[in-house]
Order: C-alpha cells, then structure tokens, then sequence
C-alpha cells in the first residue's frame, strides 16, 4: 500500500496540477510543502487565504442536504478563472487539488 505522501506526489505530478493541499476545517494546511513553480499562478486566485474553502465546501454541504437529508457531498468541481478546483471534503479535513483548464487554441480565418 502507498503513503500518503506517495500518494500526494503522485497527483501532483500529474500535467496541469498546479496546487495540490491537504486542509483542516480550519483552513490551515496540513500537508507539508511540496515544490511547485506555477503555484504561485493559483494563489492570484486564493492569495493564501484557504481559510474559505472549509466555509464554501460546509455550504455546499448543507445545500446537498437541503435537496436530500440522506445524501452526502463527496466530491466538488468548481472551474473558475481558467482554474478548476476538485475539493474532496471529510469530516476533519479536506483534499483540495487545482489545476489550469486547456484553453482551446485559436485558429486562423482567412
């Protein structure tokens, strides 16, 4: 079985993953730094307040329980500012992984 920090490595090596975090409920990062050049495109987004992701994903949650009490938020897609942002929240804490959408090329007209 891989570590987890095997694991983390391992999506963020991955083409377009420009930021990769483990967050508490807090906010606060849990995961130690990992090397990055264009992460720092990613923070113009958030700066490096992540403190509101927690607030986003616990709203997000309440909405899915507002449609159906039994379900539960697993997974969230938000694309943004030619950035999409895949959250996976718990309990404790949330995986929060972004990367850079492919913008299409522009063709040529004649």
């Amino acid at each position: 079985m891989a570590s987890t920090y095997d694991i983390m490595k391992r999506i963020q090596k991955y083409d377009g993953v420009n930021l990769f975090l483990v967050l508490d409920k807090n906010g606060k990062k849990l995961n130690p730094e990992l090397e990055d050049d264009e992460k720092k495109n990613v923070q113009n987004v958030f700066g490096n307040n992540y403190e509101n992701i927690p607030n986003l994903v616990n709203k997000a949650v309440s909405c899915c329980r507002d449609i159906n009490p039994i379900n539960e938020l697993t997974f969230l897609q938000i694309s943004y500012s030619g950035y999409e942002f895949l959250i996976a929240p718990d309990d404790d804490q949330c995986v929060f992984a972004a990367y850079q959408i492919e913008q299409p090329k522009p063709t040529k007209r004649y």
